[in-house]
């Protein structure tokens, strides 16, 4: 039987987080070790409860997940991972399966049925009554891999390596399945317990893409981000479908793009980011072509996250785009 102790760290408590780098290695360091990104709900989870990155309790959403983590493992523990699904069709992640569920209200059960989840963990931050995130990652790691060692899915421990050359394969080859990249970390640092502290490093796989500009959010003058979809990827009507947007632009490219802006007069309304507060209100233009970096790991036809403008292509023709 597992101890009746609560955990020393609350569930609410604040998550490790990540700054962007383009480099396996980032400049100036040492002692580090990499692991996948996965694509699914940061998750922390103790007592068979799941918590949010921002501090929903996602239990309810889980009822698949959430009974196992209560049943195999000591409610004293606190894990911080990522809640995944896969798609055995397509042999990729599966993040709209995990969305659907966010929706789902009393069909939940059903919707976890068709699409089961799994809980990828890469940290420990609490055992019985210690706090862990004042002791080195290499020891925090050890810890884990003893305590979840037997234990099957859906509770899996996530790869790690320390082997650069390894870690230039997994982000070389895992990108196919719908990993994001490699997150990159120091072995020796503790875990951060200040919120939005970026104490560990990602890099992502990217692939440049030929899309569609449609539309822009903020003034025509000095659009602060422009609205995309892939060429051919059309509606029922033959309009082009919403797959995401880029990352904000700055004035001076804004400016540069005013030119090219032609409203058509409409204009819809769309969330790009989940848990976004609120939609962003979106002029509609004539299509033209821009080239954009946006991450291979993406589902088709959607982004999953904003891409970043690299250039405009004028001598494209939109209509000729396949």
């Amino acid at each position: 039987m597992h101890g009746e102790h609560m955990a020393v760290v609350s569930l609410q408590a604040p998550v490790a987080l990540a700054r962007r780098v383009d480099e396996l290695v980032p400049s100036k360091t040492a002692d580090l070790v990499w692991e996948p990104k996965w694509d699914g709900y940061r998750a922390l989870v103790g007592g068979g409860r799941i918590y949010s990155r921002n501090g929903t309790n996602l239990t309810p959403l889980f009822p698949d997940v959430a009974p196992v983590l209560s049943a195999r493992l000591p409610k004293d523990l606190v894990l911080d991972g990522e809640v995944i699904a896969w798609d055995p069709a397509t042999g990729r992640l599966d993040f709209e399966g995990l969305q659907a569920r966010m929706t789902a209200g009393r069909r939940i059960r059903a919707v976890a049925a068709r699409r089961p989840a799994q809980f990828v963990v890469f940290d420990v931050l609490a055992a019985g009554t210690e706090d862990l995130r004042g002791r080195p990652l290499r020891e925090r790691r050890a810890l884990l891999e003893r305590t979840l060692a037997g234990i099957a899915s859906p509770i899996v421990l996530c790869q790690q390596t320390d082997d650069p050359s390894l870690a230039r394969e997994w982000f070389d080859t895992l990108t196919a399945g719908g990993i994001e990249g490699l997150v990159i970390k120091d072995a020796s640092g503790t875990y951060p317990t200040t919120p939005q502290q970026r104490a560990w490093w990602k890099v992502k796989a990217t692939e440049t893409f030929d899309m569609l500009a449609i539309g822009f959010t903020g003034d025509a003058a000095a659009p602060t981000s422009l609205v995309l979809a892939f060429p051919g990827n059309v509606d029922d009507d033959g309009g082009p479908v919403t797959a995401g947007s880029t990352t904000a632009l700055s004035k001076a490219v804004g400016r540069s793009l005013a030119p090219l802006l032609h409203p058509t007069g409409e204009t819809f309304e769309r969330t790009f980011a989940w848990g976004s507060a609120a939609p962003s209100r979106v002029m509609v233009v004539a299509p033209f072509v821009v080239e954009v970096d946006a991450d291979a790991s993406a589902a088709p036809g959607v982004l999953r996250h904003a891409a970043r403008l690299h250039r405009t292509r004028p001598d494209l023709d939109p209509g000729e785009l396949s």
